[in-house]
């Protein structure tokens, strides 16, 4: 094992602890002083002094140059001995230089091994160093990210959060699928050390009067939700899940803020990617948005009129507010099997959905919005919304087919499933065809910015609500799975390989209609 402690590790095991964290080959020898990888290996040394270099091979004598001879040494025994050229370095995938193991490096007689390298950055470096610049990368475009580590640098939460993030992020790319076990496992436990330490720093912040008002606990607890998305924790079926817990979290944090600080830019600022994640957890588990929502976005609104970029947030918002709250309602009905109850509130569930739907299409004609990204995103937002409520209300239809006895004629009922159909599906299209818009080019080949990474955040549910909805077409949910693939294997976003078509229980009714 090759760590900090021992300055050599045992050759008989190639993948030790520290060069697999790094993507390198073990090449035996670490001089701690000079942070080298050397083979002290007396045999290799040997059958590399008995190599005729290549450089020499190809051009004799071109090592003897005024230049090379007047800086050699005076011993001709020093000047001939070794005349390999040194070990090219290479910068691995996590940004640290390494050398090329495909040759060795030889201590030369006259060579002073306690000079600091000439590199404009250190040869090795531990890759927490890289943590907090790489969670920033990701975050590029959310100043409230970059707020909350210029104000809290220190050893806190957020510094832990960024380790466990930056860690998983490094490892999702280098390793596509799978890694070796022994290298698997050693990550999980330092992942696990991550964590802990995270959970333990917010969990004891927490418990002081002052612990949900820090914007610090609020980033962290925000950071680890999107972990578990890069790990693939969510299932849909588990609300015990720990996404669902760390958005649970979310809630509690801005439940115990109360509406003050949401009449700052500052704390509007840090209010919408917790919100959001809310939301978007509460379509995820087909429940209704917290009942503070609408005193949160009549305090946002109220700073509506400084701070118009805004609006498009508050629209949105409130129409998902409508939809949770029919998706919620529905899935009581059906799991109750109350086909009375279903049949007197159908026209009402209905009638919300479109209602909302029509209020945010009037208000985008009077305020409408550009190709930015997060108006991109936005957007298929309120999409997902669409295609996730129009597919409560169709399995809704599905079920009132089977009660002769309901209040909605037989015709109306094919008419509106109809309706529901071919609105969602235009809302899953347009939001298949922004997905190129936020990502760029899909391509494997193409060099991959830890930026991308949020933008695969972004579109991740958007994405998921077309391939396991049953209301979109089969050639939709066939597209959105490739993208999903894509963003899973390029992007390192495991939660795009772990999703599946639905898993809901539902009463048999509900799946197939009955005479539409």
């Amino acid at each position: 094992m090759l760590s900090f402690t021992s300055a050599c590790c045992d050759l008989a095991r190639p993948a030790c602890q520290r060069c697999t964290k790094y993507g390198a080959q073990c090449p035996g020898y670490r001089d701690q002083q000079e942070l080298v990888f050397r083979n002290a290996d007396p045999t290799v040394v040997k059958k590399r002094k008995k190599r005729q270099p290549l450089s020499q091979t190809q051009s004799p004598g071109a090592s003897e140059t005024p230049s090379s001879s007047s800086s050699s040494s005076s011993s001709s025994s020093t000047s001939t001995a070794d005349s390999d050229p040194l070990p090219l370095l290479k910068l691995t995938r996590n940004g640290d230089y390494v050398f090329n193991t495909l040759t060795d490096l030889v201590l030369v007689d006259g060579i002073d091994c306690s000079a600091p390298p000439t590199l404009a950055r250190p040869i090795f470096e531990h890759w927490t160093v890289h943590s907090v610049p790489i969670v920033l990368n990701v975050y590029s475009n959310l100043d409230f990210v970059k707020n909350m580590y210029r104000e809290f640098a220190g050893d806190g939460p957020l510094v832990w959060a960024a380790h466990l993030f930056a860690r998983t992020y490094v490892t999702n790319l280098q390793y596509p699928t799978s890694l070796y076990r022994d290298a698997h496992l050693e990550t999980q436990r330092e992942l696990s050390t991550y964590l802990g330490k995270t959970l333990s720093l917010v969990s004891e912040a927490l418990k002081t009067p002052e612990g949900p008002l820090r914007d610090d606990i609020l980033a962290t607890v925000w950071i680890l939700t999107n972990y578990e998305l890069l790990v693939g924790s969510l299932s849909r079926t588990e609300t015990l899940s720990p996404w669902h817990l760390h958005a649970r979290g979310l809630y509690s944090i801005l439940k115990a803020r109360g509406t003050a600080w949401l009449y700052t830019n500052h704390g509007r600022m840090a209010f919408w990617p917790a919100f959001s994640m809310v939301q978007i957890q509460a379509l995820v588990s087909n429940t209704e948005c917290p009942p503070e929502s609408e005193e949160w976005l009549s305090a946002v609104k109220a700073s509506l009129p400084g701070n118009p970029g805004e609006g498009v947030g508050i629209a949105i918002s409130s129409f998902i507010i409508k939809v949770c709250s029919v998706q919620a309602r529905i899935f009581s009905l059906l799991r109750r099997r109350d086909f009375p109850a279903a049949s007197r509130e159908y026209p009402d569930l209905f009638g919300q959905i479109k209602a909302g739907e029509r209020e945010f299409e009037e208000w985008l004609e009077v305020n409408p919005i550009g190709d930015h990204v997060l108006q991109i995103y936005a957007l298929s937002l309120y999409q997902s919304a669409i295609v996730k409520g129009y597919r409560g209300i169709q399995l809704l239809i599905n079920f009132l087919t089977h009660y002769p006895p309901c209040q909605v004629p037989l015709e109306q009922l094919r008419e509106d499933r109809e309706y529901t159909c071919r609105t969602a599906q235009d809302a899953a299209q347009r939001i298949l065809e922004g997905v190129p818009r936020v990502l760029g080019p899909l391509s494997s080949r193409k060099d991959k910015s830890p930026k991308d990474v949020f933008d695969a955040l972004r579109v991740i549910w958007p994405l998921i609500a077309v391939y396991v909805m049953g209301i979109c077409r089969p050639e939709q949910r066939l597209a959105a799975e490739g993208l999903l693939f894509y963003i899973g294997r390029e992007l390192g976003v495991r939660q795009a390989l772990h999703t599946y078509p639905e898993q809901l229980k539902l009463p048999e009714e509900a799946t197939e209609p009955l005479g539409v």
